[in-house]
């Protein structure tokens, strides 16, 4: 009895937050939820890793005066690719 309260509450806090959140139990409804949130992801993760390759010293993947160019024209796609992604952080903020 009172496990099943317990559950209950826990199932009801779970979808409240997500609905604060993300909207993830959206996603059956509207599928483009997991794919923007990826590629969000992916953004981020592009722009850790530019760094590092084109930028850090130590690694020294690209000689000097090309890596700040390539590094350039590689924010420049993410930014295209973030600005792509406008209309569904603007739903998203909305629904917060």
């Amino acid at each position: 009895m009172i496990k099943e309260k317990v559950l209950k509450e826990k199932n009801h806090l779970i979808k409240k937050k997500d609905e604060l959140k993300f909207g993830f139990f959206e996603a059956k409804k509207d599928t483009r939820i997991f794919a923007l949130l990826f590629v969000e992801f992916l953004i981020s993760v592009a722009i850790a890793v530019s760094i590092f390759f084109y930028l850090d010293p130590e690694t020294d993947i690209v000689p000097f005066p090309w890596g700040i160019p390539i590094f350039i024209v590689l924010m420049v796609l993410l930014a295209m690719v973030f600005h792509k992604t406008k209309e569904f952080r603007e739903e998203r903020k909305s629904k917060a």
